[in-house]
């Protein structure tokens, strides 16, 4: 073997160290793939699908609202549809299947209309499973928290805040009578001695001038 291939011990060999591609704009970290649930763009075909899944539900029959056995067949079939086209079931996709509006539903659920408890039980039995679905969504990442939030709040009555209690407060504390602050203020005087009862029966001394 030819002396010109044999490797120098003292010499160091170059390692290619391999490139890591990092996103514009980030120092110190690697390429991150978008979470699925923040991307809010559209991937040709959703329109169409979204639009033919509207279709779909308007085009159904009318039924009675008032009538317990079709008002299930609704909601049950809206659920299959969903199932079947892979789309999230919503309170406004109910509410089109049933031919009624979102803010009928609603009132349903707090017993402000329909006479007939049956009806007004599915409905609300319906809208529990929408308000399940929503969480799971949001527990699993499946939806843009902002949206859920939204939703959750104007669909399912849920809110976010802080309660603060104020109460006035007396610098002088709790409200008494003119007898009992007239009682306080003697008590105090008492105790700390006031100018009459420290010079009542002394004669003024007098110093005459030298």
């Amino acid at each position: 073997m030819s002396r010109n291939n044999e490797q120098n011990p003292n010499e160091q060999t170059e390692v290619e160290q391999p490139k890591v591609e990092r996103r514009s704009g980030t120092k110190g970290k690697g390429t991150r793939k978008p979470r699925p649930d923040l991307t809010a763009r559209t991937k040709p075909g959703d329109n169409t699908k979204y639009i033919n899944h509207a279709l779909r539900l308007a085009d159904l029959p009318k039924i009675d609202i008032s009538n317990t056995k079709q008002v299930e067949d609704r909601i049950n079939e809206y659920f299959r549809i969903c199932a079947e086209e892979d789309t999230k079931p919503s309170v406004v996709g109910m509410a089109l299947a049933l031919d009624v509006s979102r803010v009928y539903l609603w009132e349903i659920r707090e017993g402000k209309k329909c006479k007939n408890s049956d009806v007004a039980n599915t409905i609300k039995r319906a809208m529990t499973i929408l308000d399940l679905q929503m969480v799971e969504y949001m527990q699993n990442g499946k939806i843009n928290p902002a949206s859920g939030i939204f939703l959750m709040k104007n669909n399912f009555g849920y809110k976010d805040e802080q309660k603060l209690t104020v109460e006035p407060q007396s610098p002088i504390g709790d409200t008494k009578t003119l007898d009992a602050l007239t009682e306080q203020y003697k008590t105090a005087a008492i105790d700390t001695g006031s100018y009459e009862d420290k010079t009542a029966g002394e004669t003024p001394s007098v110093h005459p001038e030298e």
